[in-house]
Order: C-alpha cells, then structure tokens, then sequence
C-alpha cells in the first residue's frame, strides 16, 4: 500500500465507500407495494425533502416513518418501513475493513456521511455481524454522522465542521466518496478528492499513489 507523503489525513463517506450501496433495490422493495402513481413517488424519494431533514436530524426516526406513510398513504409498521429503507445496504468487504486498520497504524482516519437513525443503527449490526466489531468508532479516530450534525453533504458547512474539529489544514487531507456533489463540496473548502465509481477505485488509490 502506497501513501502520498503530503497527506496527514483520511476522511471516508460509509454508503458506497465502505459498505456496499443499492439504493435501486430499496426503490424496487418499495415500489413492490406500491401501484400506479405511487410508483413514481418511489421513484423520486429519495431526493425528496423529508429524507433530507433526516439526514440533517431535522425530524426523529417516528417522524420520518411517519412521514412515509403520509406521502405514500400506507399504514405500515416501524418493523416493515425500516426493513424497505434498510434494503439498499450491503456487505462491509473485508478488505476494506484491513485497509482502515492499516491506515490508522499511521494516519489519522475519519468518516463524513449522509446518514440517519434508521441506516446507521443497521450499519453498525452488519458490522457486528460480519465482522465482530461492534461500533465504527472502533475503526475510525471520529466519526461525523449528518443527522447529529445538523447539516448535510454536500454543503460546505459539514466539511469546515469537520476540519475544524480536527484541527487539520484541508489541503493535507483526501476525502473519498461515491456522489460527485459530495466531492464538488469537500474541494470548495481545500479538501483532495478520489471519486468511488466503481469496485476497485478505492484500492486504486492506494496502489497508484507514488
């Protein structure tokens, strides 16, 4: 594994970077108890603002699923919502697992998502499960969850949140991520940036960094 000798520090999206994303199979999940119009409300949701004010913390777990059934007209259970948002989160790869704990031997590592309760408490089981590590704070020097800090990627405000936190000079840090928003925000306030876009593009990285 290669490191860039200018780089002190790492900072790492979850959903697409470290565990694996299929958003489409959470719209498909959806869209199975649905029918005509509603379907195209599945298809637009997740752009739709009240799953942003959830990832901001703006509204609690019960607001948001109730939400849900208001905008879809649906009486479903806690259990039945939570298991159709759930469905877009994949495997923690193993590999990626070593390579966090091979960074932090001698960099500073952090993660920066758009997340919420629902997502990131099932997160945490698939570690459990997959893995036997309990928490990503285990993994991670700090992690910055959106819905704790009251603001989002790709606003410019998180990253200088987490840069002030930190106490590190942008310039010195590389932040991964698979939205080119997302990225577009983190290089507004000095942040290097590797776009996630495809399987091996985070090992890329690190093999290609001379």
């Amino acid at each position: 594994m290669n490191i860039d000798k200018n780089i002190d520090f790492f900072v790492f999206d979850l959903g697409g970077v470290i565990i694996d994303l299929d958003t489409p199979f959470t719209l498909r999940q959806l869209g199975l108890h649905l029918n005509g119009n509603q379907k195209e409300l599945s298809e637009t949701f997740i752009s739709n603002p009240i799953h942003h004010a959830y990832e901001k913390g703006e509204i609690d777990d019960a607001t948001f699923r109730a939400e849900i059934r208001k905008v879809f007209n649906k009486e479903w259970t806690d259990q039945e919502i939570d298991d159709i948002w759930n469905a877009m989160l994949g495997k923690i790869p193993d590999y990626k697992i070593q390579l966090l704990k091979d960074l932090r031997k001698t960099h500073p590592v952090y993660m920066l998502s758009n997340t919420n309760g629902i997502h990131f408490k099932r997160v945490e089981e698939i570690l459990l499960e997959q893995t036997g590590i309990s928490s990503f704070n285990t993994l991670f020097d700090y992690v910055f969850l959106s819905h704790e800090m009251g603001c989002r990627k790709p606003d410019t405000i998180i990253y200088e949140k987490v840069l002030d936190q930190i106490g590190m000079s942008a310039e010195k840090g590389v932040f991964f991520d698979d939205t080119a928003p997302n990225l577009e925000g983190a290089e507004k306030v000095g942040l290097k940036t590797v776009h996630i876009n495809h399987s091996k593009a985070l090992m890329d990285y690190f093999s290609n960094v001379h």
